[in-house]
């Protein structure tokens, strides 16, 4: 097995409205491996998980995480099976929240990722900020705020 400074890891999501909960997360992943793949979901991709289109277009959702120095290859991830994209981008380490930690989705993800030996390493969600939050704030917050004249 590799030294830890030999991995090769991965961080799949959709990176809409780039936050600090995103650079975090980045930030960490990077800390625990050599090489940090980044995988953004398309604007398809996250229409058929979420239900709805991202706020931010995927060519620049990928452009902004391009440009974090501690990201060292951007992918597009066209699929919830992380194995199609391990297959494409062989990885080592598999990074998610820690908001994933023992949900049946991360039990999921375990399990398909131990298929091809790759371990799934949760990293400390950032609670204060998320895209959805954002969202919801764009949505409700700002449309209910008087027009200034």
């Amino acid at each position: 097995m590799p030294h830890q400074n030999e991995f090769v890891g991965y961080v799949p999501g959709g990176f809409d409205m780039l936050h600090i909960g995103h650079v975090n997360i980045l930030r960490a992943a990077r800390e625990r491996c050599s090489r940090l793949i980044v995988g953004v979901a398309t604007d398809e991709s996250l229409i058929e998980m979420k239900g709805r289109p991202p706020v931010v277009p995927f060519r620049e959702r990928k452009e902004l995480v391009a440009q974090l120095r501690f990201v060292d290859d951007v992918v597009t991830d066209f699929s919830q099976d992380k194995r199609v994209a391990w297959q494409a981008h062989p990885f080592d380490l598999l990074f998610k929240g820690d908001d994933w930690l023992s949900t049946p989705k991360g039990q999921k993800l375990e399990s398909q990722m131990k298929e091809v030996g790759v371990r799934v390493v949760y990293l400390p969600y950032t609670p204060s900020t998320s895209s959805s939050m954002l969202r919801q704030f764009l949505t409700t917050g700002v449309a209910t705020e008087p027009a200034q004249a």
